[in-house]
């Protein structure tokens, strides 16, 4: 079960029509204005079936894009990071570049990720730990969709950068890709300690979205 390497937790997919429910609510908890208002907060008492919401609601908003923009910026920022080995400047940089595209889209692991390793790198440790675990519950939440092991197991993501950011987290590394269908891929990983030959990601929301908003 490759969503036990993450941590320990039910796996269960994202229903959307219980989720629209839910979030579309202005007397639950997980009304989406106030739970986005206390995600943006960076507030630490949300919780999975509230990141569940956030994440897989983030497809039903009007605001969201199925597939990032340019990110070439983001990109370029991190190999900065790498080849300066994380200088003071460099993380600057990479900070202010982060924060633009979480503007845009405030699921952007990439970005987060940036975001946490640069405040670590300047010795931030509140503003370090803030970005870790906020990636991490976001991590949580998508593991917490399928284990990946087939087709009808598949992790389901709402863009498919985050699939990457899923295997990072695991420890594998992409070797080759594969469509399974219309809404399912396989990402085929290098071999690895785990003997894991792949992971099934599911990216149906994502391209329902594209053709509703674009078709």
């Amino acid at each position: 079960m490759l969503a036990g390497h993450m941590s320990a937790q039910e796996v269960v997919a994202p229903n959307y029509r219980e989720i629209r429910t839910s979030i579309q609510n202005s007397k639950s908890p997980n009304y989406y204005p106030l739970l986005m208002k206390r995600y943006l907060e960076n507030d630490t008492t949300l919780t999975l079936e509230q990141y569940r919401c956030l994440y897989y609601g983030y497809t039903l908003q009007e605001d969201f894009v199925p597939y990032q923009k340019e990110r070439e910026k983001l990109f370029e920022v991190r190999r900065e990071l790498v080849s300066t080995n994380g200088s003071k400047t460099s993380c600057t940089e990479a900070i202010k570049v982060a924060q633009s595209a979480l503007e845009d889209d405030p699921f952007d692991l990439l970005a987060i990720s940036t975001l946490a390793f640069s405040y670590l790198q300047l010795k931030d440790t509140v503003s370090h730990t803030l970005w870790n675990n906020k990636q991490d519950a976001l991590l949580d939440a998508i593991v917490s969709s399928g284990d990946g092991t087939d087709v009808e197991d598949a992790i389901h993501v709402i863009n498919l950068e985050h699939e990457y950011e899923v295997l990072n987290r695991l420890g594998l590394q992409i070797e080759s890709d594969s469509l399974c269908n219309d809404n399912v891929e396989y990402l085929k990983v290098q071999p690895n300690a785990e003997d894991v030959r792949g992971v099934f990601f599911n990216f149906g929301a994502c391209r329902q979205a594209y053709r509703k908003k674009y078709e």
